[in-house]
């Protein structure tokens, strides 16, 4: 008999449903733990994903669902730490930073910078920081300080130098992440766009992950693939019992 509608009638739907959903439960274990990883760093934006039903048609033409995942980069504001580092610096409201990598430029949030023994201003990994398109050089010769108005200009020895690139997208959920806080734009986010920010100096922005809503999420997963165990476990009993009890020849 030849089943049109309804979901896929194969005998073993309930095994691939259930290990359909382990396989869900894996994934948003990754991206959950690796939010939790990066509580400690230096302007992370966490990452979130779901996962979506769908109809889909099999090789027989009969539908059934599919699952499809559906991430997304959570680009709230992190917490604001003040060091009184002048070289610690936060985007109020949108924007990225810019920096040099080998990869080519990067976006980053993250503001913990230092100087190299060129005076060039670098991130804590030791990319270049870019003002008006180019590494910046802050060297204080006389020890009256660096300092940075609100709108990105650096003053050195009392004298104005380079401006702080800050960009914005306009598909930033576009963007590819690049390691732990970085960014690279691509075909969908756009390119970058300047823009006129707001920053502080002797702040750095934390991560924006909270360490009690990754915690419910780690025991809710734990929860939600003990069952997921069971269910494969009621589809293998079903099958003992179809074999060894229901196709018994009295």
């Amino acid at each position: 008999m030849r089943i049109e509608t309804g979901i896929h009638p194969y005998t073993r739907l309930g095994h691939m449903e259930a290990l359909e959903g382990a396989i869900m439960l894996e994934r948003k274990l990754e991206v959950v733990s690796n939010n939790t990883a990066n509580i400690k760093t230096n302007g992370f934006k966490q990452a979130m994903v779901t996962f979506q039903e769908f109809m889909s048609r099999a090789q027989d033409g009969t539908p059934r669902t599919g699952k499809q995942e559906a991430g997304w980069a959570d680009f709230s504001q992190g917490p604001a730490r003040f060091t009184g580092n002048p070289l610690d610096i936060i985007i109020d409201g949108q924007g990225f930073f810019v920096v040099q990598t080998p990869d080519g430029q990067m976006y980053t949030r993250a503001g913990n910078f230092r100087l190299d023994d060129q005076k060039q201003l670098v991130t804590a990994e030791g990319y270049p920081v870019l003002g008006d398109g180019a590494p910046i050089v802050l060297d204080d010769t006389t020890g009256k300080g660096i300092w940075l108005s609100d709108d990105g200009h650096f003053w050195v020895d009392d004298t104005a130098t380079a401006k702080l690139d800050v960009v914005k997208f306009q598909n930033p959920q576009a963007l590819k992440r690049m390691g732990s806080n970085f960014f690279k734009e691509s075909k969908d986010s756009g390119n970058a766009q300047p823009i006129e920010p707001s920053l502080r100096q002797g702040y750095i922005e934390g991560s924006n992950v909270n360490p009690t809503e990754q915690m419910v999420q780690l025991i809710d997963l734990y929860r939600a693939y003990e069952i997921q165990q069971k269910t494969l476990q009621s589809a293998d009993e079903l099958d003992d019992k179809a074999v060894n009890q229901v196709g018994r020849v009295q």
